[in-house]
């Protein structure tokens, strides 16, 4: 099974924590529209923004 991109790992976390865009950048302190970005596929993070998305989920599961 491959790894979770950060597309599917932003989707799934804010589901599962019925949060919002705006909310998720607020909280991990990316910008709202780096978040529609990432979401989209079509952007490719930088190191910093994938070390960001991952370290909030991880300390907010």
């Amino acid at each position: 099974m491959d790894k979770p991109n950060i597309a599917e790992m932003i989707i799934q976390y804010e589901k599962d924590k019925d949060m919002t865009d705006t909310r998720f950048a607020f909280e991990s302190h990316l910008s709202v529209e780096r978040v529609h970005n990432l979401k989209s596929g079509d952007y490719e993070p930088t190191a910093d923004e994938l070390k960001t998305v991952k370290e909030y989920i991880k300390l907010h599961q």
